[in-house]
């Protein structure tokens, strides 16, 4: 029988799913600290909910009910099934689906959005019986850091001085510009609006900004850069490293350029920047993600990463 029972936000839950999530994905549990951060600044206007799933009183997975801040319809909702692939089977989705469609009976909605890996057949059956359709694909990939050389990127590194261009880690710029918030803020807000999204796009203002980007456990400064044209801040690539997992592992979070400075190399430079950073960390591999129509997942197989199964996103109308 599956049933569900409320996330209780202990580390022992916490422990449950992030290793339920590393399973599903066979990469190293995320940080439970950063599980923590996400969950204490979700904000209460956005609904949130987090269950765990039991077969007959055993956890095999969780399920997350929400609707997102950052992609907000008041009539859509997201549900997102996560299955230990040793306990995954047909019947859990249906089943997980059901008793989340009987909580949300009262809300008027449109449309249910929901997500999976591309290789995991439960799910994909899942969506196509129940009438979900594909929206969009995020393509995850990873590169490795011991076989790559960042000396054969010479040539792109100059181009982007020649054009005025400078890289400067977020840690220097702390020191050195007093306004480097606000700044960032400005950056991180308008460049983001470019990058595709299945809806529109909400943003926090800044008050609500710092301590979701600034604050969080995974912000580091020397692992943050910065391309600068004079005191401008024009593009940003963004990362962490995940120390505990098995291998080291830096996570790329974003790199993104402000319109009038693309095709000039300085993504290009920048993650040159970033991957170099995480070699001399000892880092052995990075991990990123970016939608299919995004053209730094291009860039970034031309740099070696290598493609992992895609994250399908679907929709059900309702």
């Amino acid at each position: 029988m599956i049933t569900l029972r409320p996330f209780q936000y202990t580390d022992d839950d916490y422990r449950l799913a992030t290793s339920i999530d590393a399973a599903i994905f066979d990469e190293p549990p995320e940080p439970i600290a950063e599980w923590k951060h996400d969950d204490q600044n979700r904000g209460e206007k956005y609904p949130y909910h987090r269950d765990i799933i039991l077969r007959d009183g055993q956890p095999i997975g969780f399920v997350e009910t929400y609707q997102s801040r950052y992609t907000y319809h008041p009539q859509k909702y997201h549900c997102n099934i996560y299955v230990h692939p040793q306990h995954d089977a047909g019947d859990v989705r249906p089943a997980v689906f059901q008793q989340i469609m009987e909580r949300l009976a009262d809300e008027d909605l449109i449309a249910i959005q929901s997500g999976m890996l591309d290789d995991k057949p439960h799910a994909l059956q899942f969506f196509e019986e129940y009438g979900f359709r594909p929206i969009a694909e995020e393509k995850l990939s990873k590169l490795d850091v011991t076989a790559f050389n960042p000396d054969d990127y010479g040539a792109v590194l100059q181009r982007v001085r020649h054009a005025g261009i400078k890289i400067e880690t977020l840690r220097r710029l702390i020191d050195s510009d007093p306004g480097w918030q606000r700044k960032l803020y400005d950056l991180d807000v308008t460049v983001n609006r470019d990058i595709p999204s299945t809806g529109e796009k909400h943003y926090p203002e800044f008050e609500e900004w710092i301590p979701w980007r600034l604050e969080a456990p995974t912000f580091d400064p020397d692992a943050w850069f910065i391309a600068l044209d004079g005191d401008h801040y024009v593009a940003q690539s963004q990362g962490n490293i995940n120390r505990d997992s098995q291998p080291v592992q830096f996570i790329t979070g974003v790199t993104t350029v402000r319109r009038p400075y693309r095709r000039l190399g300085i993504a290009t430079a920048l993650k040159i920047h970033a991957i170099r950073f995480a070699k001399q960390q000892g880092v052995q591999e990075i991990f990123t993600t970016n939608d299919s129509q995004n053209p730094m997942y291009q860039l970034n197989l031309k740099l070696g990463f290598q493609p992992l199964p895609s994250w399908l996103r679907v929709e059900k109308e309702l």
